[in-house]
C-alpha cells in the first residue's frame, strides 16, 4: 500500500499542546509580550500530499506552509534506486523532515536533512 494511498487531499496539522491556552489570563505587563503568544515559537505542521502531487509540486505547498524539502533525492542506502518523490513534509519551527516515497516500495524520511529511517511501505507510484 502507498503510503499516502488513502489521502484524499493536503492535510495541514497545527495542534496546539495546552488545551486551556485560550483560558489564560495575562497581566498588563505581559500582554505585548511576544513569548505569550502560542504561535511565537511556531506550530507542528504536517502536509500530505495527494500521489499525484509527489515531488515539485508537493514541495511547493510544504514550501508555502514555511517547510523547505527538496522535491525529490537520492535513496540514501540503495545507489540501484530512481530518485524518490516528496510525499510529505513536516515542521516545527526551522525543525523540519522530509518524507520521500521511492520506486521499490520504501519510504525513507529526513530529519533536518539527514536521513533517519527508511522502511520497506510497498505498492508503486503512478
Amino acid at each position: 500500500m502507498h503510503p499516502s494511498e488513502n489521502v484524499d487531499e493536503t492535510e495541514v496539522d497545527t495542534p496546539n499542546s495546552d488545551p486551556e491556552a485560550d483560558n489564560l489570563t495575562l497581566d498588563n505587563n505581559a500582554e505585548n509580550d511576544p513569548t505569550t503568544e502560542p504561535e511565537a515559537i511556531g506550530s507542528f505542521k504536517v502536509i500530505r500530499c495527494k500521489r499525484r502531487e509527489h515531488g515539485a509540486e508537493c514541495m511547493e505547498k510544504c514550501a508555502n506552509a514555511g517547510i523547505s524539502c527538496p522535491g525529490g533525492r537520492k535513496h540514501p542506502y540503495k545507489n540501484n534506486v530512481k530518485t524518490g518523490l516528496l510525499w510529505q513534509c513536516r515542521g516545527l519551527g526551522l525543525i523540519t523532515s522530509c518524507w520521500y516515497y521511492y520506486e521499490n516500495g520504501d519510504s525513507c524520511t529526513f530529519f533536518i536533512g539527514k536521513p533517519v529511517m527508511c522502511r520497506y511501505v510497498g505498492g508503486t507510484p503512478d
